[in-house]
């Protein structure tokens, strides 16, 4: 009896990965379709360090139609 549970577990998990695995590559294909007309952006940095050449500055960008979330290099 333990063995069959077992098996019912793992073939669900199995079958739930496969659906997951697919789920994120249509959500991934619909982010890079998408041109982010209303993605925000918010300037960060890592400054006042004691040498400042280990000071950085990037951009975060979040998109609220895809929900898709980068950051970029530099002030952009």
């Amino acid at each position: 009896m333990n063995e069959t549970l077992q098996r019912l577990v793992r073939d669900a998990r199995s079958l739930l990965v496969a659906r997951q695995a697919e789920v994120q590559k249509e959500i991934a294909d619909l982010q890079a379709a998408c041109p982010h007309p209303s993605a925000g952006k918010e300037h960060k940095s890592n400054t006042g360090n004691y040498d400042p050449g280990s000071d950085c500055y990037w951009t975060e960008f979040r998109c609220p139609d895809c929900g898709k979330f980068w950051s970029e290099d530099g002030s952009k």
